[in-house]
């Protein structure tokens, strides 16, 4: 399990690291092409949006490997032991619902969208729907990991 994991964390490091380079100099060419020739070539803008979902979608499930998602920092810098550990439970069983409910209609939304061609670049929309179910998928497994590790982990022990 470990190995996988490392595996989907070089993956989307690299990913996340091209797209946001890709999209950087889109934008970069974008700006010099409309003031220095008064004209941008018309799939500029939409592919730098696409790229934009793509990198927040990858980036999430890193995020959640580091043990950065979405937490009460308020309440769980406050409480130790039993307390604590319960919290993170409870915190990573919502996650997984919620990122279960994600992967779920993110895959009938792909193939819902497989009929639809973006404006300006006439790629199926599904291209780009495609990393939703993924990133909120390799989110899950590093959520249902981190659960794992909680619940191994004696109260005493969590910080």
């Amino acid at each position: 399990m470990i190995s996988l994991f490392k595996f989907f964390e070089n993956l989307l490091k690299t990913l996340v690291i091209v797209a946001n380079a890709a999209m950087l100099l889109l934008v970069f060419g974008q700006v010099i092409t409309r003031y220095v020739f008064g004209w941008t070539p018309h799939f500029g803008e939409e592919l730098a949006r696409y790229l934009f979902v793509w990198v927040v979608f990858l980036s999430l499930p890193l995020v959640a490997r580091y043990g950065g998602h979405m937490c009460i920092e308020t309440l769980t810098s406050r409480v130790k032991g039993r307390m604590l550990k319960t919290l993170n439970i409870l915190a990573d069983i919502f996650s997984i619902a919620f990122l279960s409910i994600m992967v779920w209609n993110g895959a009938r939304m792909v193939a819902l969208a497989d009929f639809q061609t973006s404006p300006a670049m006439m790629i199926p929309m599904s291209w780009v729907y495609v990393v939703i179910p993924f990133g909120c998928g390799v989110m899950l497994l590093y959520v249902i990991g981190n659960l794992a590790r909680v619940l191994r982990t004696p109260a005493a022990e969590l910080k």
